[in-house]
């Protein structure tokens, strides 16, 4: 009776051992997946403007006019920060008061949608779609759009990185 129960371990355990090329496609599909994920990862940090109309301007300042409609409560100090960075001042106002002496105008409208992460069942919010436009004069300067066109990888990409990508793309840096 034992050596009946020894044998059958032994074909349940023969039947169950994976070939040495069953292990090796087992191997390859997990490094792929994690390749897969790895880039995932990498395009969440990364992000493009998908067009850009216009030359990069030279410009020591800018009055940016306030969008009530935009909810995302950190779109206007990152914008802020993204042209200190490139040693453009900035300056807020409400709509229809523009300050007088405004070098340029900076006018913005975003769009968050949801949607989950990779390999994750929480959904999450992010910028989906950003519309930046620099007048000079009543003179469109620069226009700068971002849209996540459904599918883009770089979709949960921060605001800062969303927004540094256009700002870069509308502004010519200054050495201080």
């Amino acid at each position: 009776m034992l050596s009946r129960s020894i044998l059958a371990m032994a074909l349940a355990c023969g039947a169950l051992a994976l070939s040495g090329c069953t292990w090796t496609l087992i191997t390859a599909a997990d490094a792929a997946g994690s390749l897969v994920q790895a880039g995932f990862s990498v395009a969440s940090n990364y992000s493009s403007p998908t067009s850009v109309t216009g030359a990069p301007a030279a410009l020591q300042s800018v009055c940016i006019e306030l969008n009530q409609s935009v909810a995302t409560g950190d779109f206007v100090p990152v914008l802020q920060v993204a042209l200190q960075r490139r040693g453009v001042n900035s300056m807020l106002y409400n709509p229809g008061t523009s300050p007088p002496g405004c070098e340029a105008m900076l006018v913005y409208g975003a769009i968050t949608s949801w949607d989950k992460h990779a390999f994750s069942s929480e959904p999450v919010s992010y910028l989906s779609a950003i519309d930046l436009t620099l007048l000079q004069r009543g003179q469109i300067l620069v226009t700068a759009r971002y849209d996540t066109n459904g599918l883009n990888v770089d979709r949960f990409a921060s605001a800062r990185q969303k927004l540094d990508a256009l700002v870069d793309r509308m502004v010519v840096a200054r050495t201080p």
